[in-house]
């Protein structure tokens, strides 16, 4: 049997506009059709915004381990913490260019892939800026 499509919060989002801009009918009350979407929502997938754009996240952590690096290896030489490696491997958090770069050649990437992997990384930064911010990143 097939696994059931899981909503998006994209998807709960837009039922509320839905249910905000057409009201249900006279014997429908709002409050239980929002509670059904809260519900749904609950259960929704968790992607992290631009994680969809962060498929460079797997190649990254395989060409680690193919050079026989450990994370906290990485953390040192680039200067971060060793959480923010892993949270770059599971798509959390996006690459800056520079960092990229730097990240891919410690990794002994052939030029052509530093280059395909820092295009990647410019789409993945590129997400919006963060609730609050007025800066836009532009990676």
């Amino acid at each position: 049997m097939p696994e059931p499509t899981r909503d998006t919060v994209d998807d709960i989002v837009d039922a509320l506009l839905r249910l905000i801009a057409d009201p249900p009918a006279a014997g429908v009350r709002i409050r239980e059709e929002v509670t059904a979407l809260v519900e749904r929502a609950r259960k929704a997938s968790r992607a992290v915004p631009g994680q969809e754009l962060r498929e460079y996240r797997h190649e990254l952590k395989k060409m680690r381990l193919a050079a026989d690096l450990m994370g906290e290896q990485v953390a040192t030489e680039m200067g971060w913490c060793v959480s923010k490696v892993y949270r770059i491997e599971q798509g959390q958090v996006g690459v800056s260019v520079t960092d990229m770069r730097h990240l891919a050649r410690l990794y002994g990437a052939d030029e052509p892939t530093v280059t395909r992997l820092v295009a990647e990384s410019r789409a993945g930064y590129r997400i919006g800026p963060r609730r609050g911010s007025t800066r836009t990143v532009t990676g």
